[in-house]
């Protein structure tokens, strides 16, 4: 499988970086975090829509999926993930609703 290359053409695909406008929410900015192997919870802003895969004139395939598992195995959560994980385990639903 192609590595990214960085050229940042993914970027406007992205939902997430066109209503944030950051690049470290950028599908580039992700593949940065998955070489250096930073495991931050920005990643749990990504929607996981696989517009990245589709927009990549090379074909590159981020997985974001299996980053963001290996973000949760290194035990980096954020607030909204304790509080879905906290209402499953309580109510059997991510909504908290009985």
């Amino acid at each position: 499988m192609p590595r990214c290359n960085e050229c940042g053409l993914c970027k406007e695909s992205c939902p997430v970086f066109r209503a944030l406008k950051r690049e470290s929410v950028s599908p580039r900015g992700f593949a940065i975090l998955q070489k250096k192997e930073v495991y931050d919870k920005i990643i749990f802003l990504c929607s996981l829509c696989g517009n990245c895969k589709h927009a990549c004139p090379y074909g590159v395939d981020l997985d974001l999926l299996k980053f963001r598992e290996k973000v949760l195995e290194k035990g980096v959560e954020s607030s909204s993930n304790k509080k879905v994980i906290s209402n499953l385990r309580h109510t059997g639903n991510p909504y908290g609703v009985e």
